[in-house]
């Protein structure tokens, strides 16, 4: 589980060396209010992240991606345990560039991360602040449902891993992936 590659797309785990595009991206005040505090990221806070974010990956086995396609780096997308509501999660995560908006580039990595998903959890779920439709529309397009939930300013969706219709996607070394 670590290159995935889509019809446009080539994602590759998080690096510490990928602060600089974190910075560039989350840094962005159109990126950075929807993920975490709500606020864009200063170059320390988006080390920190791609750090924890590698970190993941190394005891994991699997965690955040860099998307990037034959333009370069388009975004960040994957799966990465968190807690939600006092439980443990594997939560969808996805964030790209807003140049990038509205090519569809975020459904495309998120289907393959959920294919993946497969192999490590029964369900993934995903929160979105309130306001990010276009959020919204990319987990109802991968078959989130929303749920009930009591985290303030926040919708919190889900969808089982299995028999959902996903093709697995391929590996680097073209042959299908997990």
């Amino acid at each position: 589980m670590n290159t995935l590659r889509t019809q446009r797309l080539e994602g590759r785990p998080i690096r510490p060396r990928d602060a600089s595009f974190a910075a560039a991206l989350f840094g962005r005040e159109e990126v950075g209010r929807w993920t975490g505090e709500g606020d864009p990221w200063t170059r320390a806070v988006a080390a920190q992240r791609a750090r924890a974010f590698a970190a993941h990956w190394t005891a994991h086995g699997f965690g955040l991606r860099l998307w990037r396609d034959a333009r370069g780096p388009a975004g960040v997308a994957g799966l990465q345990f968190c807690v939600l509501e006092g439980a443990a999660a594997i939560e969808a995560s996805f964030a790209f560039a807003p140049e990038r908006w509205g090519e569809g580039l975020a459904t495309e990595a998120m289907r393959a991360s959920l294919a993946e998903a497969q192999a490590i959890c029964a369900e993934v779920q995903a929160v979105v602040r309130e306001g990010n439709a276009p959020a919204v529309a990319v987990l109802r397009r991968l078959g989130f449902v929303e749920r009930a939930s009591t985290l303030r300013g926040l919708r919190r969706f889900a969808r089982p891993t299995a028999g959902a219709g996903l093709a697995p996607p391929r590996s680097a070394a073209g042959g299908r992936g997990a």
